[in-house]
């Protein structure tokens, strides 16, 4: 009797010391894993910080931003990143710069101005730094520059004809050398003609906008230039004819005929022939440094496919 007293005692103390353990597993877990979450809190935030603190000492690296490497795919992506900050916060609406350009911007100071191999950043990071980048110049500069040459984009330049006789083709040639005049560097993009037949392809205007400057350049040759309505000057250059009846001073629609492909320039007023059938599309715009290209490479690529169709008669 007594050997079984002691034995129930034994138990009895056996259990109660697993079930402490088993509490002080339990109380150590759940203790490990708070401090698991508030380092990891702790760690994005110091990321983020540090972040931040790079961009404002970085400044503008005017030569990253002049390539313009982004796609569609992030335009939407900020676009749609947007929308789901508004619908979860209705106040965020009432301030500026939460909006599509100032994801794109804050995109490419946090990814080294490069979106073709890096997403978007996440609504986290954008609302935790939005607020401090903003009070910068360079931000507002920056995004100022974005919103002239991303705004107002709606048609590729050269529409595709419907017959499929001849189309045209393209490369990033940015900062390519030229010879002509003196050794130079290749400011746009050419887009050319398959055929190589001057006066072939249609050129319609990539915007809404001001018809700013028409006639003859040395190099240019036969050019139209348009202001768009959120301020980047689109360039169309070796033309070999003009619309009818289009001036300086006009106001175009995105979609207008501007044109026709050709060869002309590299010589006096009329001079063709000294180079293949094709378009120089240049975009510009004003900064701080007065008239700035920017690479249209990655432009054209996002305007692929909101190209026009034109049918033979």
């Amino acid at each position: 009797m007594k050997n079984n007293t002691l034995l129930k005692m034994f138990s009895k103390n056996l259990l109660d010391k697993i079930r402490q353990s088993r509490l002080d597993l339990l109380i150590y877990g759940i203790f490990f894993l708070m401090l698991l979450y508030v380092n990891g809190y702790l760690m994005i935030f110091i990321k983020t910080e540090l972040l931040i603190d790079h961009i404002l000492d970085a400044g503008i690296n005017y030569d990253a931003f002049r390539d313009i490497r982004i796609t569609n795919d992030n335009l939407e992506q900020a676009r749609q990143k947007v929308d789901k900050l508004i619908n979860r916060h209705p106040q965020l609406e009432q301030y500026s710069y939460i909006d599509a350009t100032a994801f794109i911007t804050f995109s490419m100071l946090a990814r080294d101005y490069d979106l073709i191999n890096h997403k978007v950043i996440d609504e986290k990071l954008f609302l935790k730094g939005i607020g401090r980048l903003v009070a910068t110049e360079s931000f507002k500069e920056l995004y100022e520059y974005y919103k002239a040459i991303l705004s107002d984009l709606m048609y590729f330049p050269v529409p595709k004809l419907a017959s499929g006789e001849a189309d045209i083709s393209f490369s990033d040639t940015w900062f390519n050398a030229r010879h002509y005049g003196g050794i130079r560097r290749h400011e746009g993009t050419d887009l050319m003609a398959s055929n190589n037949i001057r006066g072939f392809f249609p050129i319609i205007s990539i915007t809404d906008g001001v018809v700013e400057n028409m006639g003859w350049l040395e190099k240019g040759g036969y050019r139209v230039g348009v202001r768009s309505t959120s301020g980047s000057y689109f360039y169309y250059a070796h033309l070999s004819s003009y619309a009818p009846e289009l001036k300086e001073g006009d106001m175009v629609i995105a979609g207008q005929l501007l044109g026709f492909m050709g060869d002309s320039g590299y010589g006096p007023e009329g001079t063709i022939g000294q180079f293949d059938v094709h378009l120089h599309l240049g975009i510009y715009v004003d900064s701080v440094f007065g008239e700035l290209s920017v690479n249209p490479y990655w432009i054209l690529k996002i305007l692929e496919d909101k190209r026009i169709t034109y049918k033979s008669n």
